[in-house]
């Protein structure tokens, strides 16, 4: 069933006013009539979808009854109705956003196509409006598909519903995974009020609060309401307010995924005259709806990649064993590298990737025979080619998943040196990272303090000498020097 259009008559002649509504009431559009402007301003959030207003009305004028109307209710499309001597007025209220005006006297023909035309007009505008939400949809989820960090994703669809909604701002509040609280995983606006709002959320058990929320909840000092039909009024406390804070309107949905409620999505506006409307409540349901499945797409993502890795690191642990070599070289290079990454600050992101690829830095063994691992003399040059082909099979065991794409890079190339001496490509210079520099420098020292079948492991001043000797040509003098300074520490 089609949306009937409702319509708002203001003219302070009883007679006039009774024509009108009969003729659009014989035209099946849901009429109110009323009389004063002052009466239409009281009905101003009961969503019309047009304002037929007579111009000259005593106490408040139909000029000033539009301006309001724009302000407090911008989606009504605005009609008056005028007097041969204020025709001059009502070209400049079309100026000032009116869609059109009627000249009095007129006959039923002219009223009836005018409202079909402002309604046409406005059925335009919503279309377009939609048309644009429905681009802004797309691009959240391309962005969804194409972006394989969450909180990039969680971002961008935080920013699509404040924009499409010209909403002041808003926040994706989640559950944290030990079940402690909310943690704002992304921002937008004023963050005085998101975090007060999230903390004061938090004081009153939101958790089982939400399992009972089936939609959304809207938190406004108005008692009357656009979305009033649609979801459950509260007026807040408003205690977790900022004291600055004036008619401030809040929209919750809980962010679901079947069953399970994974957190918030909220937005505000604070100070606004303009409305949260049903088209905005729709196009944040969906939004809501898409947050909830790309969170439980990446746990699910994060389950499967974890279980990857820990298969590879099992494949690495299966190859050192097959070595004579000092058990747990790889472990211990992660463990140095990570601290060594703490001291020359490196970003989060490349210290999980650096551990990753320390882990498994030594995997491409497995192409490596066992006699070969375990010659207890000097290898001959056609046994160190093969060697040296380790960080190759390394890579290529890796590069297959994407979420290790970087860490594959790393692992190829943790024999790479400086001065460009290292295997397998010679890369040199600012083409080895920072992070691949960390690697390699703490896979040099263990090696060097590990005992090989072919020598005795060195002690760490053999080692340090050793490092010494490498600085600036081989490996990076400033992380060098960190190394050297937290092996010095350990004794």
């Amino acid at each position: 069933m089609m949306k009937q259009d409702r319509i708002l008559i203001v003219d302070d002649q009883p007679a006039e006013l009774e024509m009108m509504k009969d003729i659009l009431d014989r035209d099946g559009y849901e009429v109110v009539a009323v009389g004063s402007g002052e009466e239409a301003l009281q009905l101003v959030h009961q969503a019309f979808d047009l304002l037929l207003t007579d111009i000259v009305m005593p106490h408040m004028g139909g000029l000033e009854l539009i301006k309001a109307f724009q302000e407090e209710s911008p989606d009504t499309v605005l009609v008056l109705v005028t007097a041969y001597a204020s025709v001059e007025t009502a070209r400049a209220a079309m100026q000032q956003g009116a869609y059109d005006y009627i000249v009095k006297p007129f006959d039923r023909t002219e009223i009836c196509n005018a409202v079909a035309k402002a309604l046409e007009r406005k059925r335009l505008a919503d279309e377009n409006s939609r048309l644009k939400e429905l681009v802004g949809l797309y691009k959240v989820s391309q962005s969804m598909i194409k972006n394989q960090d969450q909180s990039e994703v969680l971002k961008f669809m935080l920013n699509s519903g404040v924009s499409q909604t010209r909403s002041s701002g808003g926040a994706i509040l989640l559950f944290d995974s030990l079940d402690r609280g909310l943690v704002i995983a992304a921002a937008v606006g004023t963050w005085e009020l998101v975090t007060r709002l999230a903390n004061a959320l938090l004081e009153r058990g939101v958790r089982s609060w939400i399992k009972d929320v089936e939609e959304a909840i809207l938190f406004t000092d108005m008692e009357q309401h656009p979305l009033l039909q649609r979801v459950p009024l509260r007026l807040p406390d408003r205690g977790f307010l900022p004291p600055n804070a004036k008619d401030v309107e809040i929209l919750l949905l809980p962010i679901r995924c079947d069953s399970e409620v994974l957190g918030l999505f909220n937005v505000f506006r604070e100070g606004a005259p303009m409305l949260l409307g049903e088209g905005d409540l729709e196009l944040l349901t969906i939004l809501a709806t898409q947050t909830g499945a790309l969170i439980k797409s990446r746990q699910l993502f994060t389950e499967l990649e974890d279980g990857s890795f820990r298969v590879l690191c099992s494949i690495a642990s299966w190859v050192e064993g097959r070595t004579l070599c000092s058990p747990g070289h790889m472990k211990k290079v992660a463990e140095l590298s990570e601290q060594l990454a703490s001291r020359i600050s490196l970003s989060e992101a490349e210290i999980r990737t650096m551990k990753q690829a320390a882990m498994v830095h030594d995997i491409g063994m497995l192409g490596v025979s066992g006699s070969i691992l375990n010659t207890t003399g000097e290898l001959t040059p056609q046994e160190w080619d093969i060697v040296k082909l380790h960080p190759v099979i390394g890579g290529e065991i890796l590069s297959p998943l994407r979420f290790l794409s970087e860490a594959s890079y790393i692992v190829r190339h943790h024999h790479e040196r400086l001065d460009g001496s290292g295997y397998p490509d010679g890369l040199w210079g600012k083409q080895i990272t920072s992070a691949l520099q960390v690697v390699s420098l703490c896979d040099a020292y263990n090696a060097m303090t590990s005992p090989r079948p072919w020598r005795p492991a060195l002690s760490k001043e053999e080692a340090v000498a050793r490092l010494l000797e490498g600085k600036g040509a081989k490996f990076d003098p400033e992380i060098t020097d960190a190394l050297i300074n937290m092996i010095k520490e350990r004794k």
